[in-house]
């Protein structure tokens, strides 16, 4: 491993990214509650399908992650750079097709979470606009997972920082309409996004042809590398996938109490979203950091400091849920929340706060388990979780005993527990040494 390559210096740049990343997101509420409540339930509604199909790149970009950390741990960079080829031209033909059928059925989507009227108008726009151009942010996120993977985390981290400055102040323009400027509204808001997706795509593809990566069509096609990808990522992904299922079902449990409700889960999770960055950073570091020993086949130092990053994902977690705790009124107070509303997201982040002590052995041992290329492991037990404890859990509380948005909460934290143990005894039980893709003879020549 690059000896400059340690948890901080991996780990602080995706910290930043996500940081940046979950402020846009953040900001982006907070100037459409100044729209109205109904643009925030809409956009709430709408994200779940854009956050299902970004989870849906990860097919790709994690296979691919975690073959280009194994072939670099094991110095093989023409390796590295077939895999980060065919990951790239697979993702960005999976973004056109995706934008395609959201093209054609975005209405028809919205409309099964109970989407109407004017919710369905706003949330609609929205996702024809976001989803339709995904195909940007696909070419983004597999480009700005090749070179973390590859030691230069840095470069995304200044590409996205660039992108949240030009959206901010794109959607500040179109919301507060400084100067007069016509009324743009919610078509406005997507536009601006996919703007600044675009002005980073140019941007991270000149920084990393600068630095060397060889960018270009691979010739022919390695449908070889393909399926060592997918063999991976498919089953690889299946945890956040599983996870991202469950989040649009609570959804539309949520729709069943209100526009009230789904105001408030929208607030949230945007402060959850928050509270997940240091944790998912150091697990995202790990990930890297284990798939280099693994391909250099030093198995022990890839346990250890997994283990000891795990302490520190839960230690900066516990940190910032209580720092969001503490000042959730003057959160709340950011987007002029109804006494109504903030109730709702006070009793949510009190449950969430219970969830973040399980949360980090899904952030760290969870990857590190995947990183490995003991992929099925996690698949499997993230739809056991999810189908036969999260969702029904969630139906029983909010459908039946009909609680109010906390339930969500609480059906969400059984389920992070009950996976995080899963990945917690496999990785004690060390029987991911044998899944590593990169084996001893390749890693010795």
């Amino acid at each position: 491993m690059n000896r400059r390559m340690n948890l901080f210096s991996l780990a602080f740049p995706i910290w930043v990214e996500n940081v940046l990343n979950r402020l846009l997101g953040f900001v982006n509420v907070l100037l459409l509650a100044k729209l109205s409540e109904d643009a925030v339930a809409a956009i709430g509604v709408a994200n779940q399908f854009i956050n299902f199909i970004t989870m849906a790149f990860t097919f790709i970009t994690f296979g691919a992650a975690v073959l280009i950390a194994q072939h670099m741990g094991a110095k093989d960079e023409k390796g590295a750079n077939e895999v980060a080829s065919v990951a790239m031209v697979t993702n960005v033909l999976f973004g056109l097709f995706m934008g395609l059928m959201l093209l054609l059925f975005h209405k028809p989507l919205l409309r099964t979470m109970n989407m109407e009227g004017i919710l369905l108008d706003y949330s609609s726009t929205y996702l024809l606009i976001i989803g339709g151009f995904c195909c940007v942010n696909a070419f983004n996120q597999t480009l700005a997972t090749i070179l973390r993977n590859l030691g230069k985390p840095q470069l995304p981290m200044m590409v996205f920082l660039m992108m949240n400055v030009v959206n901010i102040a794109g959607n500040a323009c179109v919301i507060l309409r400084p100067f007069h400027l016509p009324e743009f509204g919610i078509g406005g808001v997507a536009t601006v996004t996919i703007l600044s997706q675009t002005l980073a795509l140019i941007v991270m593809t000149i920084a990393a042809i600068k630095v060397g990566f060889k960018l270009r069509l691979p010739k022919p096609f390695s449908f070889r590398v393909l399926g060592s990808i997918l063999k991976i990522g498919f089953p690889g992904a299946g945890d956040s996938i599983a996870f991202n299922i469950a989040n649009i079902v609570l959804t539309y449990f949520v729709t069943s109490m209100g526009s009230t409700a789904l105001v408030a889960q929208t607030y949230a999770s945007q402060f959850v979203a928050v509270l997940q960055t240091p944790g998912y950073a150091v697990g995202q570091a790990t990930q890297i950091m284990v798939g280099y020993k693994c391909g250099a086949h030093d198995f022990d130092g890839a346990y250890r400091m997994a283990n000891r990053n795990l302490w520190i994902a839960m230690g900066l977690n516990l940190i910032l849920t209580t720092f969001i705790l503490i000042f959730r009124r003057q959160l709340c107070g950011l987007y002029n929340a109804s006494e109504e509303v903030f109730a709702l997201v006070s009793a949510y982040l009190w449950v969430d706060l219970i969830l973040e002590f399980g949360r980090p052995f899904n952030l760290v041992y969870g990857v590190s388990v995947r990183g490995t290329g003991d992929v099925m492991w996690s698949m499997i037990t993230a739809y056991i979780s999810v189908i036969g404890v999260c969702i029904p859990l969630g139906y029983v509380l909010t459908q039946v005993f009909h609680l109010p948005l906390y339930a969500v909460g609480i059906a969400l934290c059984a389920d992070e527990w009950l996976r995080g143990q899963f990945m917690h005894f496999r990785w004690r039980s060390r029987k991911w040494e044998k899944y590593v893709v990169i084996k001893e003879e390749q890693s010795a020549a």
